[in-house]
């Protein structure tokens, strides 16, 4: 979070992610991209934005689950939503998440940060992948409802280290490779011209389809985590905090690492398998968390 306003909290924004819903729009603006199993096998995002203030249109927006406000909370970060289960709920009102919420949101001002795309309805887009949120209306929504700094104490680097020589710390070669989620498969192919990965989903790269721009990773961790499903509906559990292991992608290579999270209120924090801090380039950073125990982990395809 490079470009962040000085110990300003960011913005976790739920993110639409199914085929039909691209290309989505303002996720060249974020930080940190998120991408973590959903329902049925499908994926959903949650980028972490440093700011919003200049950004146009962010969406299509989509629910929350538990997990992910787990990964919103080791930001300290307002969380932007439309809808969640009914545990999401819950643990918002239980752990007083602040929040911005395109369905049940009844605050001054706090549904008129949100409108359906028109062009997307008249093409036949179900109405759930067509709903998209002004930034500037959310950050003076937030402005105006909660406070915006972190605590004095919080450490604003988010447990992160950066370096312009993080790919030193990588031990093999990795220009495509493809994490397997279930019935989703994202693939990170590397440009060596860019110097960047760029994310495919079912062949198709990933773009901003507000600025018809790709999304350039400086990096991509990889967190190794199972899943679990918990009712009829097919919602999923994980266990975010504790500890575990995964991958680090940079610079066309790759090197197997470790994470560790005392609790909610944790950053996540990586390191080398000697325990090293891990240093990431400086950047755009995707981290995917994907049960590989169970889906026969990343392929590596060239």
């Amino acid at each position: 979070l490079s470009t962040k306003p000085e110990n300003t909290r960011p913005f976790a924004v739920m993110i639409n992610n199914i085929v039909y819903a691209q290309p989505q729009v303002g996720i060249s603006n974020a930080d940190i991209i998120y991408e973590i199993p959903a329902e049925g096998g499908i994926t959903r995002m949650m980028a972490i934005f440093s700011h919003l203030y200049d950004v146009e249109s962010v969406g299509s927006i989509r629910s929350l689950r538990p997990y992910y406000l787990s990964v919103a909370l080791s930001y300290d970060a307002i969380v932007i939503h439309a809808g969640g289960s009914e545990q999401a709920y819950s643990d918002i009102k239980s752990l007083g998440i602040d929040n911005i919420d395109g369905v049940r949101g009844a605050r001054s001002g706090e549904a008129s940060c949100y409108y359906r795309d028109k062009t997307r309805l008249s093409q036949g887009k179900n109405v759930e992948h067509t709903l998209f949120a002004d930034g500037s209306k959310l950050a003076s929504f937030a402005a105006n409802n909660y406070e915006l700094k972190h605590d004095s104490s919080y450490d604003t680097g988010y447990g992160l280290k950066f370096s312009a020589d993080a790919a030193s710390q990588c031990t093999s070669s990795a220009n495509d490779f493809t994490v397997p989620y279930g019935y989703y498969k994202t693939t990170f192919k590397y440009n060596a011209d860019k110097k960047c990965y760029n994310a495919f989903i079912s062949g198709t790269e990933y773009t901003d389809g507000g600025s018809n721009s790709s999304i350039d990773l400086a990096n991509v961790i990889v967190l190794n985590i199972p899943t679990k499903t918990i009712d009829s509906y097919g919602r999923q559990a994980m266990e975010l905090t504790g500890s575990g292991t995964g991958y680090f992608f940079t610079g066309g290579k790759y090197v197997e690492i470790n994470w560790a999270r005392a609790d909610r209120a944790d950053n996540f924090h990586y390191t080398l398998k000697d325990g090293t801090p891990l240093n990431l380039s400086i950047g755009k950073t995707w981290i995917s968390i994907a049960p590989l125990d169970s889906t026969d982990g990343i392929a590596f395809n060239g």
